[in-house]
């Protein structure tokens, strides 16, 4: 069974083995969806995969990614 989370309220409703498409992961972290496609080009941000032409990022990727940019902000 494959998880699309379409509109994620917040990263505490990611399930870990799920995937989100490009709009509700920008909406998710508050940029537009562009920015995110400018950021993993740069290598700033994961990847995401192409299944039957839908582009999707795994939430575990995400989750990671918010994790990592919160314990930035704390140092």
């Amino acid at each position: 069974m494959l998880n699309i989370a379409d509109n994620p309220q917040t990263p505490t409703a990611l399930h870990p083995q799920g995937q989100t498409r490009i709009k509700a992961a920008a909406d998710l972290i508050g940029v537009h969806h562009q920015t995110l496609r400018r950021w993993w080009k740069a290598d700033k941000f994961p990847k995401p995969t192409d299944i039957n032409g839908i582009l999707l990022f795994k939430n575990a990727d995400l989750l990671a990614w918010l994790e990592r940019q919160h314990s930035a902000s704390e140092v």
